[in-house]
Formats: C-alpha cells, structure tokens, sequence
C-alpha cells in the first residue's frame, strides 16, 4: 500500500470511529525512539569490587593436670588415671575483600569443644624399709636423688643461724621445704646424718646444701647423691 492510500485510510477510519487516538506516521527524516524496555530474556550483567567468603579457625584448649592423693600407691609414686584430651575453639569468620584485599572480617560463630583433665594419682603410703649404711643400717621411709653442694656461716648473704633458729654448721642442710619437710632427719652417704633446718634463695626442688664448719677444708664438692628420709 502506497502512502496515499493508508493516507485516506486513515481519514476513513477517523470519521467512522471517532474515538480512535489520532496519530500520525513518522516522515522520512524522522527518527524513532528504541525501546527502553528490557525484554526478560535479555540477560543483565553487573560487576561488584566485594566479595565475601566464610574462614573457619581453630585453637587448641590445653588440657589441666590435675593430683589425686592414692593411699594404695607408695608415697612418692605416681601413676596416671586418665590420660585426658585438648580441646579446641572453632571459630567460622565472614570475611570481606575489596579488590582481593581483607576489607572486614566478622565473627559468626563459635563452638568449643572442652578439654578433659589430665589426672595422676599420688601415693601416699608409707612404706618402711631398711638400709645398710657406712655407718650402720637405718630405717627410712623415702629415698630421693638430689644435687648436694655445701656452704658455712661465712659464706656470702650467710649467717651463724638458720632459718628455723639452728647454729648453722655440720649436721645441719638447707633444703627446699616443698619437697623435704623442715626438721626432717636425713641421712646422706658420705656425709652423715643431719636435720633439714635451713633453706636458700638458691635451694629449689631437689637440691641440698649441706652445713660444714669451714666448707674450705670440707672436701666435699658438688654431686648428685642418693639420700634418705628417716
């Protein structure tokens, strides 16, 4: 149809159904709009610099050791009751990054698994025995391996008495009152009998000092040596 023709078409139509909206044809050198209108298969890109993971850590809860006193079990024995076990802390992190780098990180949650105590039994039986000596057989009760030096009232940050009130000399020793009570009998091989009266800035665990008169001509020197409780 030539344009003349949809022209008086268009007329017609016009004068028979007035109602019609009126519109008129674009000309040659008109341009039409596109459409704005996105169809919904057409598909939609978009670009974001963030992006989001989930980070889990974990942290390991160390077990406690705890001491049970056993009176079945020889005093100074020890043996293990329940091993126990670590526990640990899990926590999961929403974390951000901005164009690759950490931007927030966030704490979503946690979940702990609790630790189990580590338990040993400690005997406290005593448990007489009997030993021959240089100097005779003794009765003792306890035997421990200890580092025994030797000092006298002269020597530096010394004095002539002791902590618990003794002269400070032969027959007296410093010891470390956790592990040997203070006026306890001991008997060290080699050096005799003696009561535990002193103690040391420098006596911590199982070592011992032993007392001499002149620790110069003592002639003792520093050793480890089996000693015994009486």
């Amino acid at each position: 149809m030539d344009k003349a023709a949809l022209l008086l078409l268009l007329t017609l139509s016009s004068a028979i159904f007035p109602n019609l909206p009126s519109f008129s044809l674009p000309t040659e050198n008109s341009e039409t709009e596109p459409d704005l209108v996105l169809k919904v298969s057409q598909p939609v890109k978009t670009s974001s610099f963030f992006e989001e993971k989930e980070e889990v850590k974990e942290e390991e809860i160390e077990r406690q050791t705890k001491y049970e006193d056993d009176a079945e079990l020889e005093l100074g024995e020890e043996k293990i009751k329940e091993a126990g076990e670590d526990g640990k802390r899990i926590k999961t992190y929403k974390v951000t990054f901005y164009q690759g780098k950490e931007y927030e990180r966030e704490l979503i949650s946690t979940k702990i698994d609790y630790p189990k105590d580590k338990i040993i039994l400690k005997g406290t039986k005593i448990v007489w025995r009997t030993a021959s000596t240089p100097d005779g057989d003794i009765q003792y009760w306890r035997k421990l391996k200890v580092w025994a030096t030797h000092y006298d009232s002269k020597c530096l940050g010394c004095n002539e008495w002791t902590a618990t009130g003794l002269r400070a000399g032969k027959g007296v020793i410093a010891v470390d009152p956790k592990v040997i009570k203070l006026g306890s009998r001991v008997y060290i091989p080699g050096y005799g009998l003696a009561t535990a009266g002193d103690t040391g800035g420098a006596i911590k665990g199982n070592i011992i000092d032993l007392g001499f008169d002149d620790a110069r001509t003592a002639g003792w020197r520093a050793q480890y040596v089996d000693i015994y409780l009486l």
